[in-house]
């Protein structure tokens, strides 16, 4: 049988040579993803189907089995995302490489089974509900490529016949017909339009008389890049999941097209580097990204491999795996596992980073996987997949989760829904009990919430962000969160409430549930919580005054249709006027570290030695271990001169000082000013 020119073209562009040998080398390397991809193409051999891969948008935790026929239109528990994920077609890619990695030919055969009865009996011109069941676009998408790089993976078998290969090239034609005709000019800023046009881009490298669709396919993620990626690198929609699913579709559209002969714009090219490089400053020390907004918590390393592969980049390398991995292997071929294991991995030069116009930061001990680092976000809420989660802050101390985003968990409009977005699902404050940005339905807000970003500055001994969110501002309250990090292991929260009256103030902490939190009273007149891991201990302090303390039980998500029990710090104060709240955490190795001691110490000008109150500034004394440091905290503007700050041997014109006193006790010393 003569072989279709587009068939050859599926071959040579989304096929790999030898991929006998990508079988045997991930059966060496990577023989849990072997395990997990074979127990997938069982599966869909019995029609039965799990999404429980990493990258899954919607993972699902129950197996759903098909007696007879199967329901291609089945929503399970009214979640409409099953539908939409069932119809993305993952589950062939693994029949392609489960045929592949044993030769045995019923992976091919079901393969062939399952596509055409998808193809006879998801009909569009028969679907009265198009945007939203099978062939709702975005999914449109997703499924041209699991049907162009699964393909080649099954043609040695000789089992795809003439009239199957035609019956799929009539369906693909449709699939690009459909993303050709239903691009809207919303969708440059959504995440779909990238979804859409990457698949556009593919179908058309294929397809017979596609020039125009190929170019506008181009066209559409050129200009997608330039708007939807910020400057900092970030996706605008807040969401490291979603920022990882646009991040793969500009990688795989700048892949397959180069390797087809297409020009693809330095705007793809470049905005895939920034988005590859934000990959790694926001990864956790166990690789993993943040839940923050709609996201999981899923491994960051294949991510990053595969733009260090296709950029030859050694620093991205160093953050990625030392070699290809099992995706990658299947995608870049042997040549490329030999050509990335060539790459030399470079150190990176930065560890702290600001993200300035997605507004999170990250203060960063250093790279091993027993390092700190804590996440400060304030910025905008981006979109539907953003939560309400205005100056949340996450923690990680010894490579291990302290304080955590509670997840997403679902995307069905229920309360359960709202309970993972609320502003009480995150790190941050209340004021009178009501949510700066309350959450109406699964993609709405009641009101939105103004951030301030404020500045960011990393120093020798101490660093220092701040923020400032305007949600209660008609209450007649500013709220303002200043964090100073005690390089490496210190780590002061100063919440200051600018207010008119008397407010009732919530400070929550959630915590990971892989540790355990209580309250508890210790020496040196340490009151807070204690939070110990598996190999790590914190310890949380409190000086705000007349805060009423409980630890709740509550609920973390992990994964989509996951959620589990964590426990939850809340903190109660009430004021008047101007108040403050300060939190002191310091943690390190289980068994070897203490709680620092704190005291209060009280602040004059230099000047005239005149006394500042408390609403004015105020200084705090740390002793941790052999270590003496002073922080002095100012809530207002200092007028240099005039308003220098003296405790002791220390001073400074700066709203935000930290000394090291370790050594020196009666000379004047100069600290590190911090804020101006």
């Amino acid at each position: 049988m003569r072989e279709a020119d587009w068939v050859k073209k599926v071959k040579e562009i989304f096929g790999i040579e030898n991929p006998n040998q990508i079988a045997e080398y991930c059966k060496k390397n990577w023989a849990e993803e072997v395990e997990h991809v074979i127990r997938t193409a069982e599966d869909a051999c019995n029609n039965t189907f799990l999404f429980d891969f990493p990258w899954d948008m919607e993972r699902t935790s129950k197996p759903v089995h098909f007696e007879e026929e199967i329901d291609w239109y089945l929503i399970p528990e009214k979640d409409s995302e099953f539908l939409w994920q069932f119809n993305r077609h993952r589950f062939l890619i693994c029949l392609g490489q489960a045929y592949q990695l044993t030769r045995k030919g019923k992976y091919a055969k079901h393969y062939i089974r399952l596509v055409k009865d998808w193809i006879d009996r998801v009909l569009p011109d028969e679907d009265k509900n198009i945007d939203m069941g099978p062939w709702r676009t975005l999914d449109t998408g997703l499924r041209a490529e699991s049907w162009l790089c699964s393909l080649p993976l099954i043609l040695d078998s000789g089992m795809p016949e003439k009239d199957f290969l035609e019956k799929l090239k009539v369906s693909l034609e449709y699939h690009q017909k459909r993303l050709m005709e239903h691009s809207q000019p919303h969708k440059y800023i959504s995440n779909w339009g990238v979804l859409e046009s990457y698949a556009l881009l593919m179908l058309s490298l294929v397809l017979p008389e596609s020039e125009d669709c190929l170019n506008a396919a181009v066209r559409r993620l050129q200009k997608a890049a330039r708007i939807q990626i910020l400057a900092d690198g970030t996706h605008w929609e807040q969401s490291p999941m979603y920022h990882n699913e646009v991040y793969y579709c500009f990688l795989t559209a700048y892949y397959y097209g180069k390797r087809a002969g297409v020009n693809m714009p330095d705007e793809i090219k470049n905005a895939l580097k920034k988005m590859a490089y934000v990959n790694y400053q926001w990864k956790k020390p166990n690789h993993k990204q943040f839940a923050q907004g709609d996201s999981d918590c899923v491994d960051l390393r294949d991510k990053i491999t595969m733009g260090a592969y296709l950029l030859e980049d050694g620093i991205l390398k160093s953050g990625g795996y030392e070699i290809l991995d099992y995706d990658s292997a299947w995608r870049f071929g042997t040549e490329g596992c030999v050509r990335y294991e060539k790459l030399q991995a470079k150190a990176p030069d930065f560890t702290s980073v600001e993200l300035a116009f997605g507004g999170n930061y990250y203060l960063r001990s250093g790279w091993g996987e027993k390092d700190n680092l804590l996440h400060f976000h304030c910025g905008e809420t981006g979109g539907g997949h953003g939560h309400s989660d205005k100056l949340h802050v996450d923690l990680v101390i010894r490579g291990e989760d302290v304080l955590i985003d509670s997840g997403r968990y679902t995307y069905v409009d229920c309360p359960e829904r709202l309970k993972f977005k609320e502003a009480y699902a995150h790190n941050t404050v209340l004021v009178d009990g009501k949510s700066f940005s309350p959450c109406i339905s699964s993609w709405g807000n009641e009101k939105r919430c103004t951030c301030l970003k404020q500045q960011f500055f990393q120093g020798t001994i101490g660093s220092i962000v701040e923020g400032t969110h305007l949600g209660y501002w008609e209450e007649g309250v500013l709220v303002n969160r200043k964090i100073i990090w005690i390089h490496p292991d210190i780590y002061i929260l100063a919440d200051d409430f600018y207010a008119n009256g008397a407010h009732t103030y919530e400070s929550y902490l959630h915590f990971d549930s892989r540790g355990k939190a209580e309250l508890c009273e210790g020496e040196n007149g340490f009151t807070g919580v204690c939070f110990t891991g598996t190999d790590m201990e914190t310890y949380i302090q409190f000086l705000g005054e007349a805060i009423e303390h409980s630890i709740e039980e509550t609920e973390q998500s992990d994964y989509y249709n996951e959620k589990h029990p964590n426990q939850t710090y809340r903190g109660r104060m009430r004021g008047q006027g101007f108040c403050r709240n300060i939190t002191i955490i310091n943690g390190g190795k289980k068994g070897e570290v203490k709680p620092v001691t704190v005291k209060n110490v009280t602040l004059h000008t230099l000047y005239n030695k005149k006394t500042f109150e408390k609403n004015e500034a105020e200084g705090l004394q740390i002793f941790h271990g052999e270590k003496e440091y002073i922080v002095f905290l100012c809530h207002g503007e200092m007028m240099a001169q005039a308003d220098t700050i003296q405790w002791e041997n220390c001073f400074s014109p700066g709203t935000v000082t930290l000394f090291d006193r370790t050594e020196e006790k009666k000379e004047f010393i100069i600290g590190e000013i911090l804020a101006w």
